[in-house]
Protein backbone atom coordinates (compact mmCIF):
# COMPACT_ATOMS: atom_id res chain seq x y z
CA UNK A 1 0.00 0.00 0.00
CA UNK A 2 1.52 3.22 -0.47
CA UNK A 3 0.92 6.16 1.24
CA UNK A 4 -0.07 9.52 0.00
CA UNK A 5 -0.86 12.82 1.52
CA UNK A 6 -2.56 16.49 -0.62
CA UNK A 7 -1.20 19.61 -0.14
CA UNK A 8 -2.97 22.45 -1.70
CA UNK A 9 -5.01 25.62 -0.46
CA UNK A 10 -8.20 24.96 -2.92
CA UNK A 11 -10.51 22.13 -1.19
CA UNK A 12 -12.00 21.61 -4.35
CA UNK A 13 -8.53 20.38 -5.54
CA UNK A 14 -7.84 18.40 -2.69
CA UNK A 15 -11.47 16.94 -2.71
CA UNK A 16 -11.33 16.07 -6.68
CA UNK A 17 -7.31 14.83 -6.52
CA UNK A 18 -8.81 12.69 -3.28
CA UNK A 19 -12.02 11.48 -5.44
CA UNK A 20 -9.43 10.31 -8.94
CA UNK A 21 -6.98 8.11 -6.35
CA UNK A 22 -10.18 6.49 -4.68
CA UNK A 23 -11.65 5.72 -7.73
CA UNK A 24 -8.27 4.62 -10.31
CA UNK A 25 -5.79 3.62 -7.60
CA UNK A 26 -7.16 1.23 -4.73
CA UNK A 27 -3.93 0.54 -3.84
CA UNK A 28 -3.00 4.17 -2.50
CA UNK A 29 -4.09 5.49 0.63
CA UNK A 30 -4.77 9.44 1.24
CA UNK A 31 -3.51 9.70 4.99
CA UNK A 32 -4.30 13.24 4.90
CA UNK A 33 -4.58 16.83 3.20
CA UNK A 34 -3.41 20.01 4.37
CA UNK A 35 -4.55 23.22 2.79
CA UNK A 36 -1.08 25.19 3.96
CA UNK A 37 3.02 25.44 3.94
CA UNK A 38 2.75 25.02 7.49
CA UNK A 39 0.54 22.49 7.83
CA UNK A 40 2.06 20.51 4.75
CA UNK A 41 5.00 20.27 7.30
CA UNK A 42 3.56 18.93 9.91
CA UNK A 43 1.60 16.52 7.59
CA UNK A 44 5.03 15.15 6.30
CA UNK A 45 6.73 14.71 9.82
CA UNK A 46 3.48 13.31 10.62
CA UNK A 47 2.49 10.47 8.05
CA UNK A 48 6.08 9.90 6.61
CA UNK A 49 4.01 9.67 2.68
CA UNK A 50 5.51 7.41 -0.07
CA UNK A 51 3.80 10.34 -2.15
CA UNK A 52 2.96 13.74 -2.16
CA UNK A 53 0.89 15.69 -4.64
CA UNK A 54 1.88 19.72 -3.79
CA UNK A 55 0.40 22.69 -4.74
CA UNK A 56 2.70 25.35 -5.72
CA UNK A 57 1.34 28.63 -4.60
CA UNK A 58 -0.57 28.74 -1.13
CA UNK A 59 -1.82 31.51 1.02
CA UNK A 60 1.27 31.60 3.32
CA UNK A 61 3.99 30.30 0.77
CA UNK A 62 5.24 28.09 -2.06
CA UNK A 63 5.71 24.46 -2.46
CA UNK A 64 8.90 25.25 -2.65
CA UNK A 65 9.54 26.76 0.90
CA UNK A 66 7.28 23.74 1.93
CA UNK A 67 10.59 21.09 0.54
CA UNK A 68 13.19 23.78 1.53
CA UNK A 69 11.86 22.98 5.43
CA UNK A 70 12.15 19.51 5.15
CA UNK A 71 15.81 18.20 5.76
CA UNK A 72 14.76 14.57 4.09
CA UNK A 73 12.72 14.27 0.99
CA UNK A 74 11.66 10.84 1.60
CA UNK A 75 9.28 10.86 -1.03
CA UNK A 76 8.07 10.93 -4.53
CA UNK A 77 6.32 14.31 -5.77
CA UNK A 78 3.72 15.05 -7.94
CA UNK A 79 3.81 19.03 -8.63
CA UNK A 80 -0.36 20.06 -9.22
CA UNK A 81 -0.06 23.50 -11.04
CA UNK A 82 -1.53 26.32 -12.24
CA UNK A 83 0.89 27.85 -13.88
CA UNK A 84 1.01 29.22 -17.50
CA UNK A 85 2.51 28.16 -20.25
CA UNK A 86 6.21 28.98 -20.37
CA UNK A 87 6.24 27.87 -16.61
CA UNK A 88 5.17 24.18 -18.17
CA UNK A 89 7.56 24.03 -20.18
CA UNK A 90 10.30 24.53 -17.22
CA UNK A 91 8.55 21.71 -15.44
CA UNK A 92 8.78 19.68 -18.59
CA UNK A 93 13.14 20.16 -19.17
CA UNK A 94 13.42 19.59 -15.06
CA UNK A 95 12.24 16.09 -14.90
CA UNK A 96 9.69 16.80 -12.29
CA UNK A 97 6.28 15.26 -12.33
CA UNK A 98 3.50 17.79 -12.89
CA UNK A 99 -0.14 18.33 -13.68
CA UNK A 100 -1.50 20.97 -14.65
CA UNK A 101 -4.60 23.29 -13.25
CA UNK A 102 -7.43 22.43 -14.11
CA UNK A 103 -6.77 18.56 -14.34
CA UNK A 104 -7.73 16.54 -16.50
CA UNK A 105 -8.40 13.20 -15.14
CA UNK A 106 -6.37 11.41 -17.83
CA UNK A 107 -3.21 13.47 -16.90
CA UNK A 108 -3.38 12.77 -13.66
CA UNK A 109 -3.75 8.92 -14.01
CA UNK A 110 -0.74 8.99 -16.65
CA UNK A 111 1.29 10.76 -13.83
CA UNK A 112 0.36 8.71 -11.18
CA UNK A 113 1.14 5.67 -13.36
CA UNK A 114 4.24 6.81 -13.66
CA UNK A 115 6.08 7.35 -10.21
CA UNK A 116 3.86 4.43 -9.20
CA UNK A 117 5.88 1.97 -12.37
CA UNK A 118 9.54 3.43 -11.56
CA UNK A 119 11.83 1.05 -10.38
CA UNK A 120 13.27 3.01 -7.04
CA UNK A 121 12.89 6.60 -5.69
CA UNK A 122 14.55 8.99 -7.69
CA UNK A 123 16.35 11.49 -5.70
CA UNK A 124 14.87 14.80 -6.64
CA UNK A 125 16.44 17.64 -5.27
CA UNK A 126 18.86 18.52 -8.29
CA UNK A 127 15.76 18.22 -10.87
CA UNK A 128 14.00 20.71 -8.35
CA UNK A 129 16.95 22.74 -8.12
CA UNK A 130 16.71 22.83 -12.19
CA UNK A 131 13.42 23.53 -12.24
CA UNK A 132 13.40 26.65 -9.96
CA UNK A 133 16.17 27.84 -12.23
CA UNK A 134 14.50 27.13 -15.52
CA UNK A 135 11.23 28.60 -13.77
CA UNK A 136 12.99 32.42 -13.11
CA UNK A 137 14.74 32.10 -16.94
CA UNK A 138 12.45 33.22 -19.97
CA UNK A 139 13.74 30.27 -21.53
CA UNK A 140 14.91 26.19 -20.22
CA UNK A 141 18.49 27.42 -18.84
CA UNK A 142 18.84 23.12 -18.45
CA UNK A 143 17.37 20.35 -19.67
CA UNK A 144 17.18 16.99 -18.06
CA UNK A 145 18.16 14.26 -20.10
CA UNK A 146 17.35 10.50 -19.43
CA UNK A 147 20.27 8.26 -19.89
CA UNK A 148 21.06 4.59 -18.75
CA UNK A 149 22.94 6.07 -15.51
CA UNK A 150 19.28 8.22 -14.45
CA UNK A 151 19.11 11.97 -15.15
CA UNK A 152 21.57 14.03 -16.99
CA UNK A 153 21.28 17.65 -16.77
CA UNK A 154 22.82 19.69 -19.93
CA UNK A 155 23.24 23.71 -20.41
CA UNK A 156 20.85 24.79 -23.13
CA UNK A 157 23.45 27.29 -24.34
CA UNK A 158 25.79 23.82 -24.93
CA UNK A 159 23.55 22.25 -27.11
CA UNK A 160 24.45 22.61 -31.23
CA UNK A 161 21.53 21.00 -32.72
CA UNK A 162 19.09 18.39 -32.06
CA UNK A 163 18.79 15.51 -35.22
CA UNK A 164 15.67 12.58 -35.58
CA UNK A 165 16.61 9.06 -35.98
CA UNK A 166 13.40 7.05 -35.87
CA UNK A 167 11.89 7.11 -32.63
CA UNK A 168 14.74 8.20 -31.37
CA UNK A 169 16.80 11.52 -31.25
CA UNK A 170 20.54 12.49 -31.41
CA UNK A 171 21.47 15.40 -29.55
CA UNK A 172 24.91 17.27 -30.55
CA UNK A 173 26.82 19.20 -27.69
CA UNK A 174 30.01 21.32 -27.71
CA UNK A 175 33.53 19.29 -27.98
CA UNK A 176 31.96 16.92 -30.36
CA UNK A 177 29.96 14.89 -27.82
CA UNK A 178 26.15 13.37 -28.94
CA UNK A 179 23.95 11.09 -26.81
CA UNK A 180 20.87 9.44 -28.18
CA UNK A 181 17.69 9.73 -26.23
CA UNK A 182 14.57 7.49 -26.65
CA UNK A 183 12.11 10.85 -27.16
CA UNK A 184 11.07 11.76 -30.38
CA UNK A 185 12.12 15.31 -32.07
CA UNK A 186 8.72 16.02 -31.45
CA UNK A 187 9.38 15.62 -27.44
CA UNK A 188 11.88 18.75 -27.79
CA UNK A 189 9.62 20.97 -29.74
CA UNK A 190 8.84 23.19 -26.76
CA UNK A 191 12.79 24.69 -27.45
CA UNK A 192 11.77 25.53 -30.57
CA UNK A 193 9.36 28.29 -29.80
CA UNK A 194 12.01 30.61 -28.08
CA UNK A 195 14.47 32.85 -29.47
CA UNK A 196 17.32 30.62 -29.41
CA UNK A 197 16.23 27.37 -31.30
CA UNK A 198 14.86 27.25 -34.63
CA UNK A 199 13.49 24.10 -36.91
CA UNK A 200 15.71 24.28 -40.45
CA UNK A 201 14.10 21.21 -41.19
CA UNK A 202 11.73 18.76 -40.38
CA UNK A 203 13.98 15.91 -39.03
CA UNK A 204 16.25 19.25 -36.99
CA UNK A 205 16.11 21.88 -34.23
CA UNK A 206 19.53 23.72 -33.97
CA UNK A 207 20.77 26.30 -31.50
CA UNK A 208 21.08 29.44 -33.53
CA UNK A 209 24.11 30.46 -31.60
CA UNK A 210 26.25 27.85 -33.13
CA UNK A 211 25.28 28.52 -36.79
CA UNK A 212 28.99 29.11 -38.25
CA UNK A 213 27.68 29.33 -41.74
CA UNK A 214 24.50 29.17 -44.04
CA UNK A 215 25.60 27.61 -47.46
CA UNK A 216 23.54 29.29 -50.13
CA UNK A 217 24.36 25.85 -52.78
CA UNK A 218 22.57 22.95 -51.48
CA UNK A 219 21.17 24.84 -49.23
CA UNK A 220 22.18 23.89 -45.37
CA UNK A 221 23.65 25.21 -42.55
CA UNK A 222 27.41 24.94 -41.24
CA UNK A 223 27.46 24.44 -37.72
CA UNK A 224 30.21 25.14 -34.62
CA UNK A 225 30.87 21.70 -34.14
CA UNK A 226 31.59 21.15 -37.88
CA UNK A 227 28.22 19.62 -38.72
CA UNK A 228 25.61 20.24 -42.35
CA UNK A 229 21.79 20.91 -41.55
CA UNK A 230 19.86 20.74 -44.26
CA UNK A 231 17.66 24.29 -44.12
CA UNK A 232 14.33 23.32 -46.20
CA UNK A 233 13.07 25.79 -48.70
CA UNK A 234 9.62 26.42 -46.39
CA UNK A 235 12.27 27.30 -43.60
CA UNK A 236 14.58 29.54 -45.38
CA UNK A 237 12.85 32.70 -44.94
CA UNK A 238 12.14 32.53 -41.50
CA UNK A 239 15.94 31.49 -40.56
CA UNK A 240 17.16 34.52 -42.55
CA UNK A 241 14.60 36.74 -41.11
CA UNK A 242 16.23 35.73 -37.57
CA UNK A 243 19.25 35.81 -37.96
CA UNK A 244 18.94 39.52 -39.60
CA UNK A 245 17.12 40.99 -36.52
Amino acid sequence: MTTAIIIDDEKKARDFIEMIISRNFPDIKISGKASSVVEGIKLINQVSPDLVFLDIEMQDGTGFDLLEALPDKNFDLIFVTAYNYHAVKAFKFSAVDYVVKPIDIEDFKNAVEKVLNKNQLLKKSQSLDILKSNLRSKAPLKIAIPVLEGIEYIETASIVSFNADGRYTRIFVEGGRKIIVSKSLGEFNDLVDNITFFKPHKSHVINLNHVNKYIKKGSYLLMSDGSEVPLSRGNREGFITIMSD
